[in-house]
């Protein structure tokens, strides 16, 4: 007999493991009167799922309870089938505990632990799917999240990412210089993680995700510029791929100060530059 989980993802009985482990996640934690919501997301509710798709469910807590059942995690982990592998990811304020686990049939399963106070209508939460919600919170929050725009950034987060910017690149130089070239290599991920890839989904207007499906969401022109970032262990093509973070940098900067009506001062980049292009010439006359 089809099942509630057959009903809602009738493509579901080829990935029978997955299945598995989702059916027994949901007894384990609908029954209980300290869960007030139960949401899958990720490509799951999306229709999206594959053999390698993780298995996302919220695990949305009264708030009296949410420490109470998080303190729980690895029995309920165990309780949904045996796990090889599992840690917990640090919550952002207002977010959810993580608890990653990795099970024997090599299906990644995220439980995120979430207050009930703190959920509220995000962008995320477009299209999950409610499997329980005991006040009716869950529900309103998750319809209401449906077309929200996504989130921009602040004109002060812009202003400080300007700020940090210009010092990441100057500290990435240096490793350059100095020949720490691992520390400049990893230095010059750290840029396009925490500036270029936000940046790009703020200019595009588009939630944002990290590196996630950014082959996908991205125009060509774009993946030619961030190709241009990626770089061997090796100083020339350490400093070409730092060279190229300035340039696309600059561009995405011009259209997220432009919308955002902001200026700043051109002086102190263009001080740090000339130094860095003085120092890179004499490193090659030495």
């Amino acid at each position: 007999m089809p099942t509630e989980i057959d009903e809602r993802w009738p493509g579901l009985g080829r990935l029978g493991e997955h299945r598995r482990l989702l059916e027994r996640a949901i007894a384990r934690f609908r029954e209980d009167a300290r869960v007030a919501g139960l949401v899958v997301g990720g490509s799951l509710a999306h229709g999206a799922a594959d053999p390698y798709s993780d298995l996302d469910l919220y695990v949305i807590a009264r708030d009296e309870a949410h420490d109470e059942l998080f303190a729980e995690r690895d029995a309920a982990a165990e309780a949904v089938g045996s796990p090889l592998f599992g840690f917990v990811v640090d919550p952002l304020p207002g977010g959810s505990i993580d608890h990653i686990v990795v099970y024997e049939g090599l299906v990644k399963f995220d439980f995120m632990y979430l207050k009930e106070s703190d959920f509220e209508p995000a962008p995320k939460w477009a299209g999950c799917v409610v499997l329980k919600d005991a006040s009716g919170r869950v529900g309103s929050g998750v319809a209401r999240s449906e077309g929200l725009a996504p989130p921009r950034p602040s004109a002060d987060e812009l202003l400080e990412l300007n700020q940090k910017f210009w010092v990441w690149c100057w500290y990435v130089f240096g490793k350059i210089l100095r020949g720490e070239l691992w520390e400049a290599l990893d230095g010059i991920h750290g840029i396009r993680t925490l500036a270029l890839v936000p940046m790009l989904d703020w200019a595009a207007e588009r939630p944002q995700e990290g590196y996630r499906r950014l082959e996908r969401k991205t125009d060509s022109e774009a993946v030619v510029r961030l190709e241009a970032t990626v770089a061997g262990v090796e100083p020339d093509a350490l400093h070409a791929a730092l060279r190229a973070e300035i340039g696309l940098f600059r561009e995405l900067r011009a259209v997220l100060f432009d919308r955002g009506g902001l200026a700043f001062d051109a002086k102190p980049e263009a001080l740090l530059e000339s130094e860095m292009i003085r120092h890179w010439v004499a490193r090659g006359a030495q």
